[in-house]
């Protein structure tokens, strides 16, 4: 009865050993699944940096773009004012010029160079009300680019941090089942 106790826990141990040792063969084996878990999730993060900065490229160019288009439209706006002043310094100057010849206001009001030159100023003011709109715009549009480029640069940075992680995930887990053997 001895030898059949020792027998059964003999079986017991070699049945762990064996275990164990396949558990060890297993753990190897897993070690390339899992470095190669690892290289695919440095790759796709490597990836995302990349797709960041080219993102972030993009956003610049249209940043140039906007201030190109801005730099446009300030100077329409500057000639549209002088467009402007010079519009109602004619409209003054022929109303002066009727008045002095003895037209009333209603005649100087209805006269065609005076109608002329006060529809020019209102098309001109009105031309300046949407230059300025579209400033507003293009200011808002460069602030909210810059704004996206900030968070790209901190989306960046947070997955350099991840991937570096990675990395040392990566070199940690490569280096476990050998001090395990």
């Amino acid at each position: 009865m001895l030898n059949g106790i020792t027998r059964y826990f003999k079986g017991i141990w070699y049945a762990l050993i064996g275990q164990a040792q396949r558990q060890s063969n297993r753990h190897t084996h897993n070690l390339k699944a899992v470095r190669a878990a690892y290289e695919v999730l440095i790759r796709v993060k490597q990836e995302d940096v990349q797709n960041y900065k080219q993102v972030i490229g993009q956003t610049i160019a249209l940043i140039e773009q906007k201030k190109n288009a801005l730099r446009g439209v300030t100077n329409d706006i500057e000639k549209l004012e002088q467009m402007k002043a010079g519009a109602i310094a004619k409209a003054k100057n022929t109303a002066a010029e009727l008045r002095d010849s003895g037209a009333s206001a209603e005649e100087i009001e209805q006269h065609p160079d005076y109608v002329r030159h006060i529809t020019s100023y209102n098309d001109y003011h009105s031309t300046l009300e949407e230059k300025n709109a579209r400033i507003d715009e293009l200011k808002q549009d460069i602030g909210r680019a810059q704004e996206d480029i900030e968070t790209h640069k901190l989306q960046i940075t947070s997955l350099h941090r991840d991937l570096n992680k990675l990395k040392t995930q990566q070199s940690d887990a490569a280096r476990e089942p050998k001090g395990n053997q």
